[in-house]
């Protein structure tokens, strides 16, 4: 006996106005930035238990869209550690929180041609550093491999890249002991003579380190992904004096180890050789490929480079995310400058910088600085991303802002996930902010929820969802029909039921994409559980319903009728036209053969008769077969009836002259 449902829903098939939007961004809000919305600011889902943040908009990213992907991983002291998607609205894509501890670097690398989910995750409270793992996850989002260190040792959370190669770059930070007799305990805090000049007592020396002191020392590895194997190693103590710090020497003892060098990034050059952040020497270094030598710094005690802009191309302080710029031919480097580390931060505010490097003249050159109007002020971590179109993309690692700039230095778009008055406070942080294409094709069903008289459905993950179809049925084994098809909406589509109309008990959502081809099916839901059946009632199609969009095999059915039916149609229409062709050449000829066998069994003959058997003997098949034949194909003759078979005496047949 068939159920059916009555209750609040759409009057029209995908009218638009009857859609109620899912948890927006905000826009320009000053009482998010005030924290009246809360320190971290989520959007919950009703079809999922999945959390992200919410976005308030300064400036839209709309005018940024470029079909990519913001990818950021919040973490901090007033927000769950998570990895997130989001797109160019600020609505969620992807998001996990499945790993132990922290994350940090969640970006698109390609690995074998193959797009990749690379992330860290681990514990991040180990003197700035961090021990962990990097996870790569495919398309799918299933975990495709996790990638440590070489020989042991732990693997550090800054910095990890793939190459073109196949192999991958990362950062390791170890516990060594270290002479550190002639290091002075305090460093000079600035690069530049400072603005009032330091007094100090005339010949009393400076205090020094320990002669057995222990540091922090970094090195970087790069491995083959595919078998774990060390390619190549390189050690900062190895190549660099620990004079060259401006950290000073807080403590050197091995439970709590002096941060001397602090390296946060490697990238590696089509020559082989290595670009290196170090953010305590306040230098950009490139090492040789096969030595490990130090070519030449940028910036630091030892600065390689004349600058030819007044100090500004080589004066950074506490930078991070060195990179070689995309097109430049190794003659750009690009860097977020913090303008702060752990000792001096005076200056209150954090930039972009683009360098021109001439390696035959050994000269650098400010080309260009992205100052954000606000003056945000990250005392550590950041990103600088060149994309694609040359547009810059910063992240303010320290504080949950991640800012578009052009080419020019305008800012474009620009996103807070941390309201603004909590900024500097390390609530709300992100190490990398950063923008990829990407495909994501997740295995999972599509998600369905009933509340409050709403349908509520989302796809977590898939990035090629464009509309969704509500189907509906009265079993959930059975066959279900269109209910209505609706525009996605954010990463949560919500139907607000309105008008009435009548519904079977079980519904089910459909997602479908840019040519409207089913990509996944929900599980169905049962909405009587929230609403009145009503029994035994006829099925009424009420507007906005229609049940031409059956499942696929009814579909592929009535795609195989049809074949056959036009085939049927085209067959007809052959014999039609053989039989106007016949007669067209015959005329009447032929209709002969029928008056032939009308006449022989009348007891007629031919005037030519030619049977040499009787007609007893030949029998009655092959007599009529043989008059017809010869009725077609021969002359002009007459039929007769024998003599005595015929009152009129063998008269002729007339008639059948041809």
């Amino acid at each position: 006996m068939l159920r059916y449902l009555s209750f609040a829903c759409l009057a029209f098939l995908g009218l638009p106005s009857f859609l109620l939007a899912h948890e927006e961004a905000l826009y320009r809000s000053e009482e998010y930035n005030a924290g009246q919305h809360g320190e971290y600011v989520e959007q919950h889902f009703v079809s999922t238990n999945v959390t992200a943040p919410r976005i308030n908009f300064m400036r839209p990213y709309g005018t940024c869209d470029d079909g990519s992907y913001l990818f950021i991983a919040p973490r901090g002291e007033k927000t769950q550690s998570s990895v997130c998607i989001l797109d160019a609205s600020g609505s969620l894509v992807w998001t996990s929180d499945d790993y132990h501890g922290q994350a940090y670097n969640l970006q698109v690398q390609e690995y074998h041609g193959e797009s990749y989910l690379t992330f860290w995750a681990g514990d991040n409270s180990v003197g700035g550093h961090g021990v962990g793992q990097y996870f790569m996850l495919d398309q799918h989002y299933n975990l495709f491999r996790t990638v440590t260190a070489a020989n042991g040792f732990p693997t550090d959370l800054h910095s990890f890249g793939i190459t073109p190669a196949g192999t991958a770059l990362l950062t390791i930070y170890e516990v060594i002991q270290a002479d550190l007799s002639a290091v002075p305990i305090k460093q000079d805090i600035l690069q530049r003579p400072p603005k009032r000049p330091i007094s100090r007592p005339v010949n009393k020396p400076l205090p020094l380190g320990p002669e057995k002191g222990f540091v922090w020392d970094s090195l970087f590895q790069e491995i083959d992904i595919e078998t774990g194997e060390l390619l190549f190693q390189w050690r900062a103590s190895d190549h660099f004096d620990y004079q060259q710090s401006y950290e000073p020497i807080a403590s050197a003892t091995e439970e709590k180890s002096w941060d001397w060098f602090h390296l946060n990034s490697v990238v590696k050059d089509n020559a082989g050789n290595y670009l290196i952040c170090i953010r305590h020497l306040r230098t950009i270094a490139n090492i040789d490929g096969r030595t490990g030598v130090v070519l030449w710094q940028l910036g630091g005690k030892f600065n390689s480079f004349k600058d030819l802009s007044n100090s500004a191309a080589t004066q950074f302080i506490g930078q991070h995310d060195a990179q070689w710029g995309p097109g430049s031919n190794y003659s750009e480097i690009t860097l977020f400058d913090n303008r702060a580390d752990w000792t001096y931060h005076d200056e209150q505010v954090s930039w972009g910088t683009r360098v021109h490097v001439d390696l035959v003249n050994m000269t650098a050159t400010l080309v260009a600085e992205y100052i954000h109007p606000e003056h945000v002020y990250s005392v550590s971590q950041g990103s600088y991303q060149t994309l694609p179109n040359g547009n810059v993309l910063l992240g303010y690692g320290n504080n949950g802002v991640v800012s578009e700039f052009a080419p020019n230095g305008t800012l474009l778009c620009d996103a807070y996930f941390e309201p603004s008055k909590d900024w500097t406070s390390g609530n709300v942080q992100s190490y990398r902010n950063l923008k990829f294409n990407w495909t994501g094709l997740p295995n999972t069903k599509p998600s369905l929820a009933f509340a409050a008289g709403s349908l509520y459905m989302s796809w977590h993950g898939s990035t090629e969802v464009r509309d969704w179809l509500l189907q509906h049925g009265s079993e959930p084994e059975g066959s279900f029909s269109q209910l209505m098809r609706t525009p996605k909406d954010g990463f949560e589509t919500r139907v607000d039921l309105g008008v009435k109309m009548r519904v079977r008990q079980y519904v089910q959502a459909t997602a479908l994409d840019k040519d409207h081809q089913i990509l996944a099916v929900s599980d169905p839901i049962d909405v009587g559980r929230d609403l009145e059946a009503i029994e035994d009632e006829p099925w009424a199609v009420e507007a906005g319903e229609s049940d031409d969009f059956e499942d696929e095999t009814e579909a592929e059915q009535a795609e195989a009728l049809e074949d056959v039916q036009l085939l049927m149609m085209f067959s007809g229409l052959a014999l039609i036209s053989s039989l106007l062709l016949c007669w067209l050449c015959l005329g009447s000829r032929i209709l002969r053969p029928w008056k032939v066998v009308k006449a022989t069994v009348q007891g007629y003959k031919r005037s030519d008769e030619f049977f040499p058997v009787p007609r007893g003997q030949q029998g009655a098949l092959g007599f009529y077969v043989q008059a017809v034949w010869s009725s077609v194909v021969g002359g002009r003759n007459l039929l007769y009836r024998p003599l005595g078979q015929d009152e009129q005496n063998d008269v002729p047949l007339r008639g059948f002259p041809r």
